[in-house]
């Protein structure tokens, strides 16, 4: 069995990829920038994504001469569906002598595709940013939230962070003694006050509340403030993936930070929707399995070939 298979995982903070042959067998892997377009542009993307597949091959032990052996390249792309629409920006991603076409997917798609080698299921991400959809195949079939975090992302890190600072804000604002998580905002904020929490809040990029998601997790069992949050987060998530009305018996997939860690919004949200869906619930892998099976499996490989690639420590 000749050939080999390249995955690449593409977010906005880090571009990975990894190499396997048809044997599932992983071979080598790289870390570069970001590589996310709707951060770093197209051409940015697709010279991150070429350069890190390039460091990924030569990790592996394999002469540049040889990559017009690889015989699938499927590419997880959050933000993909700008770059979908740009002639020449999936041959710009990949190295000159690879010669078959690159696949394009949703990170979504590649996030499910990590827990399981089933072909239909639904994913629910919670990061960042927060989004469900329906998996079929290759395909993000359907979709729920994801908005961003100025007119969605439920339940997401940045909805976390941002409830922790607004719970604080009123609480010094109405002259209330504050508890554990408004004293852990403002410490984790360097601020002494409400005028300086605003101030610090507005004098930086959105995405920089999220930092405060964490303490809500952290005093969730002793702040009645935090708990709220987190019983609302749960609220807010649990709607948006039933918001898909699930098929049942077919795998769920929880993917991002705030859900696969544990602590009381996934906690919580995982025993919901065990009680309520006859569905195996599972927790995502790294993202590089996820691309590594689809391509692999693009090729005919067994459902089998999935455990030995989540199991390698390689692609944690």
């Amino acid at each position: 069995m000749e050939g080999f298979v390249i995955g690449a995982d593409i977010g906005g903070t880090s571009t990975r990829v990894a190499v396997c042959n048809l044997t599932g067998a992983v071979l080598g892997s790289a870390i570069g920038g970001p590589g996310n377009p709707n951060s770093v542009g197209l051409d940015g993307s697709a010279g991150q994504i070429r350069h890190t597949i390039l460091d990924a091959w030569a990790d592996a032990g394999l002469p540049a001469g040889s990559l017009g052996a690889v015989r699938k390249v499927v590419i997880g792309l959050a933000g993909g569906s700008r770059a979908a629409d740009t002639a020449g920006f999936l041959r710009a991603a990949v190295p000159s002598e690879v010669q078959v076409a690159p696949a394009l997917v949703s990170d979504l798609a590649v996030a499910f595709c990590s827990a399981t080698p089933a072909t239909e299921g639904y994913v629910l991400v919670a990061g960042t940013g927060a989004v469900a959809g329906r998996v079929v195949g290759d395909d993000l079939c359907e979709r729920r939230d994801g908005w961003g975090w100025l007119l969605g992302d439920d339940g997401s890190g940045f909805w976390l962070g941002r409830a922790a600072v607004r719970s604080t804000l009123a609480g010094l604002e109405q002259n209330q003694l504050l508890g554990p998580l408004g004293a852990a905002v403002l410490e984790l904020a360097g601020c002494a006050d409400q005028v300086e929490l605003l101030r610090a809040c507005y004098s930086r990029p959105p995405a920089w509340l999220a930092q405060f998601s964490t303490l809500v997790s952290q005093h969730a069992a002793t702040d009645p403030a935090a708990a709220r949050i987190a019983a609302e987060a749960v609220r807010l998530l649990r709607g948006t993936l039933m918001g898909l009305e699930p098929c049942p018996h077919q795998p769920v997939v929880l993917a991002g930070s705030v859900l696969t860690q544990p602590g009381p919004v996934s906690d919580s949200l995982r025993a919901q929707i065990e009680r309520e869906l006859p569905n195996p619930i599972l927790t995502s892998g790294s993202g590089l399995v996820g691309a590594l099976w689809m391509g692999l499996r693009g090729l005919g490989s067994a459902p089998t070939l999935h455990p030995r690639l989540a199991g390698d420590g390689r692609l944690a």
